[in-house]
């Protein structure tokens, strides 16, 4: 039996995904806190939701992590000019422009995420992957905050209502690339060694289950770059700018042209009879 090619088989695999994001929608989505439901995609699999600060780093004890987080805060602010913002405006500034810090980047459009998780052509070998992180009112070690921390302090840790360890919020919107990746970010404390633990370990215990995740066949990732280019998510979209126009013209001049001809398409949307 001859084995479909990719360009048949992702519109199932489009509407399995939706399918699955849309599921757990149906039972949160309902609650006013926001946000309440988020996604992260992963270019493989294998890459665990630790962020960039931490990342590689765990064995330089939480005390230096502490002081690179200030300074880095301390730097950005200082060269953009950025004196009047909060610690946490300053810390997302500086994660969307590539900066290592304790926040992990979400959105609350599972496409985005999905993009993410196929945009870069070198990982096209490997299975990648869409989190899904979802609050619940009985999780004890995570919980969102309609607004951003703004008493939070870089190097510091976040006492929150409840007292949970990992936190949720979304990005401040003085943060321009934040309205076009409806970006999201969580963040855990130094002091319990949180930071420094991947995001599934510490959610593992949790019997809500509030992370679930979906696989992304190696063999699909360059048909869905071309849908999703298609639907108008491309590296411009998503981050804005002139460089990223320059990568997104590029991405889109060098996607290899499907292998679709116009009379096969025609007979399989118009059988004869």
């Amino acid at each position: 039996m001859s084995v479909m090619p990719p360009y048949l088989r992702v519109p199932s695999f489009i509407a399995q995904f939706l399918g699955w994001a849309r599921a757990i929608g149906r039972v949160y989505n309902c609650t006013p806190r926001i946000p309440d439901i988020c996604y992260r995609g992963h270019g493989r699999k294998d890459w665990k939701l630790l962020p960039t600060l931490c990342r590689d780093r765990t064995q330089l004890g939480i005390a230096l992590l502490r002081q690179d987080e200030s300074d880095i805060i301390m730097e950005f602010r200082s060269r953009f000019q950025l004196h009047e913002w909060k610690d946490v405006e300053v810390m997302a500034y500086a994660q969307h422009h590539g900066a290592p810090t304790r926040l992990l980047d979400w959105t609350k459009n599972a496409l985005i995420g999905l993009w993410f998780a196929v945009s870069d052509k070198a990982d096209d070998d490997f299975e990648g992957s869409v989190y899904q992180l979802h609050t619940c009112p009985d999780c004890k070690v995570f919980a969102a905050m309609t607004e951003p921390p703004s008493t939070l302090i870089a190097g510091g840790d976040f006492k929150s209502e409840g007292g949970c360890p990992v936190h949720l919020f979304a990005s401040p919107p003085r943060v321009e690339r934040a309205g076009r990746q409806g970006s999201v970010f969580s963040f855990a404390n130094f002091e319990g060694d949180y930071a420094i633990s991947p995001l599934e370990k510490i959610l593992e215990s949790e019997k809500s289950e509030p992370l679930r995740v979906f696989s992304v066949p190696a063999e699909f990732k360059l048909e869905l770059r071309r849908l999703l280019l298609d639907l108008g998510l491309d590296a411009y979209s998503i981050y804005g700018g002139p460089d990223f126009l320059g990568k997104a013209i590029t991405s889109r001049l060098y996607l290899p042209t499907c292998n679709i001809s116009v009379d096969s398409g025609a007979k399989e949307n118009h059988p004869a009879g």
